[in-house]
């Protein structure tokens, strides 16, 4: 399985493409607030079916361009928290505002799966940046969002965020395994660097 990621917008939001080469099956993981053409042209030019976007969470810079993405692809299905909706359904603060939204295809909770190739891509939640935020977990990746960074986590002080809630998130993620962590923002990273480097896993 490929990853492709494209760091766009205001904030370099890192935005995955995940898929197979040979069946030519994928799914994106968040849209910024300005996806560049060259996102969509990467897709076609591959072509590649798109059977899910999956958002880690409902702030702007993670959802605002999502118009746009299901006028290239329709067919795809949107997938964010039950949580995080309601938050841009309310026009919170951060959160993409909702005459900017769609309406998803499914609202996720925790234990949910998705299939996807010879597997099941799952849900994690792990509320803290926002209280809706989720994790998605497929193969040895974990699609983390704003929850945790390399040597870091996530801001707690923006609309519904909390750190008592993302440190028990993160406590989570450090005592998974042997899995990649492909979060937000900045550089792909590992449960066992960040287990070294990050001091918000030992705490």
């Amino acid at each position: 399985m490929k990853v492709k990621i494209f760091a766009m917008g205001e904030n370099f939001t890192n935005c995955y493409i995940v898929y197979d080469e040979k069946t030519k099956n994928g799914f994106c993981v968040d849209v910024c607030d300005r996806i560049d053409d060259t996102y969509f042209a990467f897709i076609q030019n591959k072509h590649l079916k798109i059977h899910y976007l999956f958002l880690t969470h409902g702030h702007y810079d993670h959802t605002s361009d999502i118009l746009k993405f299901k006028a290239h692809f329709p067919a795809t299905k949107i997938i964010i928290s039950k949580t995080d909706y309601e938050n841009i359904k309310m026009n919170l603060s951060v959160f993409c505002t909702f005459n900017q939204f769609t309406t998803p295809d499914s609202l996720c909770e925790e234990g949910d799966e998705y299939p996807f190739a010879d597997s099941n891509i799952k849900v994690m939640v792990t509320p803290g940046h926002t209280s809706g935020s989720v994790c998605f977990i497929y193969d040895n990746m974990i699609f983390c969002g704003d929850t945790v960074f390399h040597r870091s986590i996530g801001r707690t002080d923006l609309a519904t965020g909390s750190f008592f809630e993302i440190m028990k998130s993160v406590n989570r993620i450090a005592n998974m395994g042997d899995y990649k962590l492909f979060p937000g923002h900045m550089d792909v990273t590992d449960i066992a660097t960040e287990k070294r480097v990050n001091e918000y896993f030992r705490i």
